[in-house]
């Protein structure tokens, strides 16, 4: 049931309304699936008793489609702006990092490109890099296998330096102690 609610949720909302538009049809086509998956398997599916009627619920759907203007006032009411500092840690600039490790901009740039640090967008065209991410002046390693699987830098640094429990600390703090395995079997996990 996980997968097909899983896969359910990666359709677009006017795929999931078609979808539910027809109850019958979508049992039919779940029953369908199940029974094929279990005679490949091996094993019969049993009926079990129940003692008492099921309840059907659908839910209250997706509600109405708002327009561009209500949709970004509303978005509005929930996002709070904050400067990238307050939530990436510091950054500086590719004119900074030069000064502070001796790095020429053609290196970082080459760097980035590579996935093995990550710049944050930081106005319309400019990058800014967490300083976190570089030990003595180069990039921590594993960070490019991190970012193959995390596409997105902001979603990939917010998730490098958020505390995972089931890895023990922080995933940059675990790339810095060489424990890129880990880290990179974490994010496969959450990402992958």
């Amino acid at each position: 049931m996980a997968a097909i609610s899983a896969a359910t949720a990666r359709l677009s909302a006017e795929q999931q309304r078609r979808i539910a538009a027809d109850e019958k049809e979508l049992a039919q086509a779940v029953e369908a699936v199940v029974a094929s998956l279990a005679e490949k398997s091996g094993r019969n599916l049993e009926e079990v008793p129940v003692g008492k009627p099921l309840e059907v619920s659908t839910g209250q759907g997706l509600g109405q489609s708002l327009n561009i203007e209500e949709g970004r006032r509303r978005l509005a009411e929930f996002a709070t702006p904050a400067r990238i500092e307050e939530w990436a840690g510091p950054v500086a600039g590719p004119g900074d990092i030069a000064k502070m490790f001796g790095t020429k901009r053609s290196t970082l740039h080459d760097w980035q490109k590579r996935g093995a640090v990550i710049g944050l967008l930081k106005g319309e065209r400019k990058h800014v890099f967490p300083l976190a991410q570089f030990v003595d002046g180069r990039p921590v390693e594993g960070m490019s296998r991190i970012t193959k699987i995390i596409s997105n830098p902001r979603v990939a640094w917010q998730w490098l330096i958020q505390t995972k429990p089931s890895i023990g600390g922080t995933p940059l703090d675990r790339l810095k102690k060489g424990h890129i395995d880990e880290v990179v079997d974490a994010a496969a996990r959450d990402f992958g």
